[in-house]
């Protein structure tokens, strides 16, 4: 998985950034800070390791996370997951 890749889930989650030694995003609901994720600046593929973090980050099962990534899993169905879960 590329960083592009990273940054598109950024935007699809609406997460507030900021950037400074890694790009961290906060997803806010009703003003609320649920989570946060992040990941180091850099260019290119992200290890498996770094995926596999940012997934738990997400609270996302490895087939959510997918589906994430590869656009089926929308932000409505992402806040449906969160509630189910207990955490929105």
């Amino acid at each position: 998985m590329k960083v592009a890749d990273i940054r598109r889930i950024f935007n699809k989650l609406s997460l507030q950034v900021r950037s400074t030694g890694h790009h961290y995003g906060w997803l806010t609901v009703n003003d609320k800070k649920i989570l946060r994720v992040h990941y180091s600046h850099g260019k290119g593929d992200l290890p498996d390791k770094i995926m596999h973090k940012i997934r738990g980050q997400l609270k996302l099962s490895g087939k959510d996370f997918k589906n994430l990534v590869s656009c089926p899993l929308s932000y409505a169905d992402y806040l449906d997951i969160l509630k189910r879960k207990g955490l929105v």
